[in-house]
């Protein structure tokens, strides 16, 4: 996106803005530095060349609705994946919003690098000099373990009117960002791209001709890499040919230089990282394009990942499925950096794609040693990425699967996989749904691969040797390519389209029907072992999440029937006549209170831990129930209705045009946190609805409402249908 400005323009920014109280955006100001040592000032002409301006999303409980409406089977918007324009005109600053903070930048001599399709931010650069006297934030110099580097002195300040529409700024320092998770290691059997087809029901979709062709995958890097590296890789453990296509987002960074500007750079560790996660990345799908997007060292993984996502919506290389093999503690990063990086997440999943993000190398310990609370990475953290943790496991003598797979939690001398509970971001709806808790952090891993440097590893070809390696970050780019597969599949069996999204609502909805026993097995369940800060478990658990993925299950479950399909046997009607089915509560369990007709009641009772209706089988206080408000119920249940008397060729009600829909608060959501928070999911659900619609059973995405035993949760909602108001209601009650 070009925007053009006059000199008159960019004159008038300036005087306005000079003349307003400026407004300090906290959050940039990296805490780190109480812990080094002041070094003056660095020098004025120094260049920022990667500043990222983050202007944010709007409306972004409702963004969030319609990314969860996304994944529900029963909603119209499910699989409907929003362009640039839509996400930008509905849910990214306005326009002039945008132009009027990119003028303010440009007015006071700063770059425009790089503009955003969403409207969400923009990459600026400049110089020390500017950033001080622009932003009130002096840059100064730092020293830790010898080392120099720059960070602000101060949080940086902007005019109310420009302050206003801009959350944060990242990019004023140079510390230590995002690490490679690649560990290397050393043995004599390892595992190559057939031996985690086996261990994870990969083979099969193989067999039956699944290549991934008609999808693609990109993996974020910041390093190039040789060519030769990759072509032998192929050679000796595939039967097909490699050819990554490399997308250099700015200058070529080339492929072992570390420039003195970054003194943490390890050579070594980036390009084993970049080499690993592009061969095993296309290792599993032969069809899929192979984008391996390679931004800057100064831009680091955001500047790639921003390029993965622009351009999936102006149709250059990109992917269905993104892979992320880095990893940063997430106390050690700024409020912003957290923004930042969730924001451009949740985009990817508004157009399609799906992030995959290792889960880090050092269990709960991902500070250690700056910190020694348990710690989870940053990156992996998103509850818009699925993160993926590490398992272990001992190979046969030969090199080959045992039979009879067992993993275990990886821990040991090479590491441990990561998990753990964010600091940052609340639990996300889809775990509350599947039982995790009611507030807690986002937990995390979501799933486990093997990872361990030791048993098995993974092979790697580098300098044209074939080597021994492990870490989340082998798992990651591995199960991008099985996705790769899945998503073939499922385009296929479900006409599905152009990516899976935010797939973790599907994830935790499989895996939590396993765990009730009402749905097919979807993970291997690992119970053994701890990442040294929790131990593994049945069911979920902060060190594997659910537990391995059988590829093959997962795929056949996704495309397969979900809960409650054909929808109206989970419908409760509202028994007042003709109208009654413009909308309708659904309840998504498998036992029902029923009146004397058979159809379920208007009052529904569940018993706390009953699987057949909790959601989280287990007796912990409160019953965890997952409803949605569908439309258009053509409900032909029940006795047939007519003004003049029965008629067997007329439906007890048929579906009009709903043009509103509005969820009624009980007066307990004012004053009880749980019902309140019950009111403000559905009453987001219910907005995300596209109106005025004709269509037929148009349902909100599935949202979990919490019922404390011995209490209950009246629902009513008031829909403007065509032949006037109607109230569908449902009460449901928790017992011991």
């Amino acid at each position: 996106m070009k925007i053009g400005l006059t000199t008159a323009v960019l004159l008038a920014f300036a005087a306005a803005a000079a003349a307003e109280p400026l407004r300090p955006l906290p959050g940039t100001v990296p805490r780190a530095l109480a812990a080094m040592t002041p070094a003056g000032r660095a020098p004025a002409d120094l260049r920022l060349g990667h500043v990222t301006v983050l202007l944010g999303l709007r409306h972004r409980r409702a963004f969030e609705a319609l990314i969860a409406a996304q994944q529900d089977r029963r909603s119209p918007l499910f699989h409907r994946w929003l362009g640039a324009a839509e996400i930008a005109d509905r849910f990214g600053p306005r326009r002039d919003e945008y132009e009027r903070v990119r003028g303010w930048f440009v007015a006071h001599g700063f770059e425009v690098v790089r503009d955003s399709q969403f409207r969400v931010a923009l990459v600026v650069a400049g110089t020390a000099a500017q950033v001080e006297a622009a932003l009130g934030a002096p840059i100064g110099r730092f020293v830790r373990g010898g080392r120099t580097y720059h960070a602000p002195l101060a949080e940086p300040s902007l005019p109310a009117s420009i302050a206003a529409s801009v959350q944060g700024i990242v990019g004023l320092d140079d510390l230590p960002k995002f690490r490679p998770l690649a560990k290397s290691s050393s043995g004599v059997t390892a595992l190559v791209p057939s031996d985690f087809a086996t261990a994870y029901g990969v083979t099969p979709l193989q067999a039956a001709g699944l290549t991934g062709a008609g999808h693609s995958i990109a993996v974020i890097a910041r390093r190039n890499f040789a060519d030769g590296d990759v072509a032998m890789f192929s050679r000796q453990f595939l039967d097909f040919q490699l050819a990554p296509r490399k997308v250099l987002v700015s200058s070529d960074p080339g492929i072992l230089s570390c420039p003195p500007s970054l003194p943490d750079c390890c050579q070594v560790c980036e390009q084993e990282e970049v080499l690993l996660d592009t061969e095993w990345a296309g290792s599993l799908a032969p069809g899929a394009t192979l984008n391996v997007v390679i931004g800057s060292l100064e831009g680091d993984i955001d500047e790639a990942l921003f390029a993965a996502i622009e351009n999936r919506a102006s149709g250059a290389p990109s992917g269905d499925v993104i892979t992320i093999s880095f990893g940063l503690c997430e106390q050690a990063m700024t409020v912003v950096a957290w923004e930042v990086f969730d924001t451009w997440c949740a985009v990817a999943n508004a157009q399609g794609q799906t992030v995959l993000v290792a889960a880090g190398d050092d269990g709960g310990r991902d500070c250690f040693p700056q910190s020694l609370t348990p710690a989870v990475s940053g990156l992996a953290s998103s509850p818009h990425v699925v993160a993926v943790g590490g398992t272990s496991f001992t190979l046969n003598p030969d090199g080959s699967v045992p039979a009879n797979l067992v993993e275990r939690v990886w821990e040991d001398s090479g590491g441990a996989g990561g998990g753990g509970q964010s600091l940052v971001f609340g639990m996300p709806r889809y775990q509350v749904a599947a039982g995790l808790g009611l507030s807690r952090g986002r937990a995390l891993p979501d799933l486990a691969v093997a990872a361990s440097p030791v048993d098995p590893g993974y092979v790697l070809v580098e300098g044209g040797v074939a080597q021994k390696i492990g870490g989340t970050s082998a798992g990651a780019p591995a199960l991008a390519s099985a996705l790769a597969l899945v998503n073939q599949r499922l385009g296929q069996t479900r006409g599905v389209t152009g990516g899976l999204g935010q797939l973790l609502p599907d994830l935790y909805r499989l895996g939590n029907d396993q765990v009730r026993g009402v749905g097919p097995p979807v993970f291997r369940d690992v119970v053994t072992g701890s990442n040294g800060a929790f131990l593994a478990e049945p069911g979920f658990d902060l060190a594997t999440g659910w537990g391995a993925p059988l590829v093959d299950a997962l795929a056949a479950a996704l495309a397969g029937p979900g809960p409650c399909e054909p929808d109206l046997v989970c419908m409760v009607p509202n028994g007042r006549g003709g109208r009654s089915c413009a909308g309708e509560w659904l309840v998504e369990q498998e036992l029902f209170v029923v009146r004397r007709n058979r159809l379920p009641a208007p009052r529904q009772i569940c018993r706390d831990g009953d699987p057949q209706c909790d959601a989280d089988a287990t007796a912990d206080g409160h019953c965890t129930l997952r409803v949605a408000l569908c439309l258009n119920v053509f409900d032909s249940r029940g006795p047939l209705v007519h003004a003049r008397g029965p008629r067997k060729d007329l439906p007890r009600c048929q579906p009009g045009t709903v043009h509103g829909a509005r969820l009624l608060a009980p007066r307990a959501s004012r004053r009880d946190p749980t019902a309140a928070a019950n009111h403000a999911a559905l009453a987001e659900a219910i907005g995300a609805l596209p109106l005025p619609t004709r269509l037929d059973g148009a349902c909100t995405a599935t949202v979990p409402v919490i019922v404390p035993v011995g209490g209950r949760v009246a629902l009513r909602a008031l829909l403007a249908d065509g032949r006037g108001p109607v109230t569908p209601r449902v009460t449901l009650r928790c017992t011991p």
